[in-house]
């Protein structure tokens, strides 16, 4: 294996005995090179890189595990639960505006009772 340029994020995933990470066992990136989920960039070789690794993803057993996981803890880099960075970013704002709507239909409901 390849050291890693200076400077490139690598995620320690080690599951706990509490059972966090659990998922991880039944990961269809399990046993795979890392670095194919860490795309040297979002063109040319990159890109082709983040959609085998998305390839992955979708048969992925633990995909939404995976996904939710990235999220939760703000991962920055790579392909979790296969979606890239700015695919994560626009998920993480879905959710916040979802959380608002739903907030605000609440409100609008009380007060019309």
């Amino acid at each position: 294996m390849s050291n890693p340029p200076f400077g490139t994020p690598r995620p320690r995933l080690r599951p706990r005995a509490g059972g966090t990470l659990t998922w991880l066992e039944d990961a269809g990136c399990r046993g795979l090179d890392t670095e194919l989920f860490f795309p040297a960039g979002p063109r040319g070789p990159g890109r082709r890189q983040a959609d085998e690794a998305k390839a992955v993803c979708r048969a992925c057993a633990v995909r939404r595990q995976c996904g939710s996981w990235a999220l939760a803890t703000a991962q920055e880099y790579g392909i979790w639960g296969g979606m890239d960075e700015e695919e994560r970013v626009m998920a993480h704002r879905r959710g916040r505006l979802s959380t608002r709507d739903s907030g605000t239909a609440r409100e609008k409901g009380t007060d019309a009772q």
